[in-house]
């Protein structure tokens, strides 16, 4: 008898550390396309949505939430932006903006930039012109204020409730190569929203089914 409950309560602490470690780290993932853009048209009056882009760039984003920890480790991986005549660039920077699928929204963080580095925050690094992977870790150092959105910087709270709620999206904006007449997609030339991975959702479905047949 005294074996079993051992055995029992070894069991239990072993569900319960997997399920403390589960709602500590949690994977994001979103791919990115022209097809997802609704960057706004550079120099309109009043400003208008470019919609959709047609552009043969593709990317993705992969981020790894340590809430324990205060950290998102990030990997952007993105290929041909671009490079689709005739509105062809190189890439600017790339972020995580908070809004919703059909919204725009501000920039929390940056996975890197080619322009003027943001002030207050760490420099991020260069962007490959257009297409290669960039790698890193964000803090609360990281987070970038968005006034008008109620976003305070070093708000960490702030991105991991944008993560968790499906209300971020990664973009990566493109410029006009050195001496072209063209606008490229300053707005951004591709663009997904970031959602938990399957993996997650996966272990949420199954800890769902799992309580429901226990009570």
């Amino acid at each position: 008898m005294r074996r079993s409950k051992l055995i029992g309560s070894a069991l239990c602490s072993g569900v319960f550390a997997l399920c403390i470690s589960h709602a500590g780290a949690q994977e994001f993932t979103g791919k990115l396309s022209g097809f997802n853009e609704i960057g706004t048209i550079p120099g309109t009056i009043p400003s208008g949505y470019t919609g959709a882009v047609l552009s043969n760039g593709t990317g993705t984003a992969t981020l790894d939430l340590d809430q324990k920890a205060g950290t998102i480790t990030y990997k952007l991986t993105y290929s041909n932006v671009g490079t689709t005549s005739p509105n062809t660039g190189m890439v600017s920077q790339a972020h995580i903006h908070f809004g919703k699928s059909r919204d725009s929204g501000g920039i929390l963080v940056f996975f890197c930039t080619n322009l003027t580095p943001p002030a207050g925050v760490p420099p991020p690094q260069a962007c490959p012109v257009n297409s290669g992977t960039v790698t890193g870790t964000w803090t609360k150092a990281n987070i970038i204020a968005i006034p008008g959105q109620n976003v305070v910087a070093q708000n960490f709270d702030a991105l991991v409730a944008a993560l968790e709620s499906n209300t971020a999206y990664a973009n990566i904006h493109t410029v006009p190569l050195p001496g072209a007449t063209n606008t490229a997609y300053p707005a951004g030339e591709i663009r997904g929203q970031v959602r938990k991975s399957d993996r997650d959702q996966n272990h949420d479905n199954q800890d769902h089914s799992d309580n429901h047949e226990h009570n």
